[in-house]
């Protein structure tokens, strides 16, 4: 009798309460390369490392919330929740909180855009899927 062994495919659970770790190795600085610990696409890696923390000097940012690499600086933790289709039980999205922002869902069920006439936040629209390991 032989066995054939044919590996499962499962999706990642990173949701829940994370908090900044401080120390004398960590002064808080964001790292290039380092996105919450995520692997990005080399288009999201090439548009993660073009971005310049000077725009928040400009008078028409000052009121937008700050962005992922402020959690590792700031006050507060991040809160990630999953959104799961009650019917399939698959993740339709991944939703992030911290530093008293909006929530930042990234879907992951393929949907289209909203229409120029919806309702566009801070949080903005994003979709992701996974390739292999990465997000």
């Amino acid at each position: 009798m032989s066995l054939i062994s044919v590996p499962a495919f499962a999706q990642m659970d990173f949701s829940g309460e994370w908090a900044p770790v401080q120390d004398e190795d960590n002064t808080g600085n964001p790292y290039i390369g380092e996105f919450l610990g995520i692997p990005l696409s080399r288009a999201g890696s090439l548009r993660s490392q073009a971005w310049n923390a000077s725009l928040y000097t400009l008078p028409e940012w000052q009121c937008r919330p700050h962005g992922a690499m402020y959690i590792s600086r700031g006050p507060s933790q991040v809160r990630i929740w999953k959104e799961v289709d009650p019917v399939s039980r698959e993740i339709v999205a991944w939703h992030a909180e911290w530093l008293r922002s909006v929530d930042n869902p990234y879907y992951m069920d393929g949907r289209s855009r909203p229409s120029t006439l919806a309702a566009h936040t801070w949080g903005g629209f994003s979709t992701a899927e996974w390739v292999g390991d990465a997000l």
